[in-house]
């Protein structure tokens, strides 16, 4: 079963430095919710409640900043000669397989986070959302350099109108 997500190609993995992006986020989101909700139910309900969400809203952070982690290294791309392989995921696991052929545009995009740590993310546009795909977490440079690479071989492909 796992031939299927590994077909023969060498992968591209995300740098590390995405790790901590991820989690850094997991973290301040969860975080954030936990504590909102955290006043809401000692305000409104009562206080040892709160304890109880305080402490599910801790475990729940720290499962995903583990996760976010692990997510991280399971993200893998790889260019071939006729198309684009994505893959990624920990317990759904899912690979995409994008023809040069079929792509309108590629994007590269960099939040005020992303750019903080020299990171951006590169997405591929198709007709059919169910084809399109994205790689996030490149410096910055790898993702300009992969654009160049993706929007030359999509017009090398491209199917004649």
């Amino acid at each position: 079963m796992s031939d299927l997500f590994t077909p023969t190609a060498d992968w591209q993995r995300l740098p590390v430095r995405y790790r901590t992006v991820r989690r850094l986020g997991a973290l301040a989101w969860n975080l954030a919710v936990t504590v909102i909700a955290t006043v809401a139910v000692g305000v409104f309900l009562d206080w040892t409640w709160a304890a109880g969400v305080a402490a599910a809203g801790l475990a729940w952070t720290t499962w995903r900043v583990i996760r976010a982690g692990r997510w991280v290294r399971s993200f893998g791309y790889a260019e071939r000669a006729e198309d684009l392989l994505i893959t990624s995921g920990l317990w759904h696991r899912q690979l995409t397989a994008i023809p040069y052929g079929r792509m309108l545009s590629v994007n590269v995009e960099s939040g005020p986070i992303d750019r903080a740590w020299g990171l951006a993310k590169v997405q591929l546009v198709t007709a059919s959302p169910q084809s399109a795909g994205q790689i996030p977490g490149l410096p910055t440079a790898d993702a300009a350099a992969l654009r160049d690479r993706l929007i030359a071989a999509g017009e090398a492909q491209a199917l004649p109108l």
